[in-house]
């Protein structure tokens, strides 16, 4: 508690530095970041936050003793990007699952149905918001929150504060990132779109066996009431998937922030 209460002047400016990151990761990380969220809870998170990391870099002088408004300002500006950074590398495990929401709804025709997704402010499918939900769910019960917290304190050790050099070496891990989201899409919406891929090739056979039958009218609600159906009984294999796409997401988050270290 000491290092809460005894803040000197000179310290004022590193704390300012501390809490800019902070609120750059909490502005769009998972959970954190949801417009779901009070803006005050989200305000009084990031101030707590920057006091509990605030003594990891106490002493520093990243601006000199006497730093001025203009260099304070700008390096303030650099640490909300080095957050912005780290949370949006968080949040692509949860862009790959509305994704593979997404790529269901395609395949059950129901893409149009559009609800608001509480943590991007945007359309999002149905399957992909219920995946989405069901995602918060698990990342909650595997402490992913947990990952997060220890990647923004190992920020603080890695890239000293004002002292980011990302380029040319975000390259590599950004193409592993965009790599990782294609794939964990893929594996979420692959039992939904195998199944119904099965469920088409055996209408398509029923069509030439009887053409008298309306395979319009027939095959939407089979194909719906089947791919909910997979949806509902491959919820188990979804928390699978998405616990393995949480370590992948996290080793990268963890990269990331070495990477931005130079």
């Amino acid at each position: 508690m000491d290092g809460f209460l005894d803040l000197r002047p000179a310290d004022l400016p590193v704390l300012v530095l501390v809490l800019f990151r902070v609120t750059g990761v909490a502005l769009v990380a998972p959970v954190l970041g949801s417009s779901a969220a009070p803006a005050m809870t989200r305000v009084l998170l990031s101030v707590f936050l920057a006091l509990v990391f605030f003594p990891i870099v106490r002493g520093a002088a990243p601006l000199g003793p006497e730093p001025s408004l203009a260099s304070l300002g700008l390096a303030a500006a650099a640490e909300l990007g080095v957050g912005l950074l780290i949370g949006f590398a968080a949040f692509l495990l949860f862009a790959a699952v509305q994704l593979g929401g997404h790529l269901i709804d395609q395949e059950l025709g129901i893409l149009q149905s559009n609800l608001l997704d509480p943590f991007a402010d945007a359309p999002v499918s149905v399957i992909g918001q219920f995946k989405l939900l069901l995602a918060t769910a698990v990342y909650l019960l595997l402490n992913g929150h947990h990952l997060l917290i220890s990647a923004v304190g190992d920020s603080f050790r890695a890239v000293p504060l004002a002292g980011a050099r990302p380029a040319g070496v975000l390259g590599p891990v950004a193409d592993g990132m965009a790599l990782d989201l294609f794939r964990t899409a893929v594996q979420i919406a692959a039992p939904a779109l195998v199944t119904l891929f099965l469920v088409t090739i055996a209408l398509a056979f029923m069509a030439r066996a009887v053409p008298e039958m309306n395979l319009f009218t027939f095959s939407f609600p089979v194909r719906l009431g089947v791919g909910l159906l997979v949806v509902a009984v491959g919820v188990g294999l979804f928390r699978t998937v998405f616990e393995s796409g949480l370590g992948r997401n996290a080793d990268s988050v963890f990269r990331l922030v070495g990477a931005l270290g130079g």
